[in-house]
């Protein structure tokens, strides 16, 4: 089972397509819907070890500590699409999974990808 825990719907259409017709947006592909609750970094501000300067300008840096909220442990046989930024934060858990490979209208618009990734 695939619960979609990313905050939109997934649309997946195969390692093969790269553009889609707009007509053909939901026909050629899964569509896996999102679930109403959301994981979520929560960031605590460490401070800042110091600023540093590219091009010229000055570019602030915070050391932060990262938690993942709102994220249900790992069940057998469920997995779990989550935003990119809370996989990479949890590390590990193979259970966890990230749309990857943008699929494109003709027009250049992202309407979905080729495939779902595993960060582990």
């Amino acid at each position: 089972m695939i619960i979609n825990m990313s905050g939109e719907p997934v649309r997946l259409y195969g390692p093969d397509v790269q553009d889609v017709d707009a007509d053909d947006v939901d026909r050629l592909c899964v569509v896996i819907p999102a679930s109403s609750a959301l994981p979520y970094l929560d960031l605590l501000d460490l401070g800042s070890p110091g600023d540093d300067v590219h091009a010229g300008q000055v570019v602030h840096i915070d050391l932060v500590e990262v938690h993942v909220r709102n994220l249900p442990a790992a069940r057998p046989g469920v997995r779990l699409i989550v935003p990119g930024a809370v996989a990479l934060a949890t590390r590990g858990r193979s259970d966890l999974l990230i749309p990857f490979g943008e699929v494109r209208s003709r027009a250049g618009d992202v309407v979905g990808h080729q495939v779902l990734a595993s960060p582990c």
